[in-house]
């Protein structure tokens, strides 16, 4: 008797585990009224902010995250979007916002690595100037995309990380193509 209710616990916790770890498929889209943008993430996003050095100077950047639980951390993945206000100086000024998404892009290589062997390409992020690199983290088996923007005076950062041999490539498109700044 008391083997067959081990049993049954086991399976409870068993069940119980596994259902907590699973993770929504189903995307929503994430709004942010403060942050000016609309972007598609799985569900149970975190916001949180920090004081960093930008290339504006000293700012808070604000940042909404999601990533799996704990329970399917062998899916690694993460999909955050940052903000920050950008002074007024630049705005307007296509040179000076040239050197701006250059110096932040170059700032956020070296949140990944010191080599500066990481190209930058020129982009547009569903019409937004920006930049933006690839980078495949030695013997960590992670890929990790960053792509910036400045619009409606603010500079946008959206960033994934993911296990390289995942078959994330659906969800890596749908939440950069989802990206929007809003008015």
């Amino acid at each position: 008797m008391r083997s067959a209710l081990n049993f049954l616990g086991l399976i409870f916790v068993c069940f119980a585990i596994a259902s907590c770890g699973g993770e929504s498929t189903e995307w929503v889209p994430v709004k942010s009224g403060e942050g000016g943008f609309s972007v598609m993430m799985p569900p149970n996003t975190v916001k949180s902010e920090k004081v960093e050095v930008t290339a504006f100077g000293k700012q808070k950047v604000h940042f909404i995250t999601w990533k799996p639980s704990s329970f399917s951390i062998d899916k690694f993945k993460l999909f955050q979007v940052s903000y920050t206000d950008c002074p007024a100086k630049i705005i307007g000024d296509t040179m000076m916002t040239d050197f701006m998404l250059d110096s932040s892009i170059r700032m956020r290589k070296l949140d990944f690595t010191e080599k500066d062997n990481i190209a930058v390409q020129n982009i547009e992020l569903n019409g937004y100037p920006g930049r933006a690199f690839f980078f495949e983290v030695p013997k960590g088996g992670q890929i990790v995309i960053v792509k910036e923007c400045i619009t409606n005076n603010r500079k946008y950062g959206l960033t994934v990380i993911a296990n390289k041999d995942q078959g994330t490539n659906p969800e890596i498109s749908k939440f950069f193509d989802s990206f929007e700044a809003l008015k």
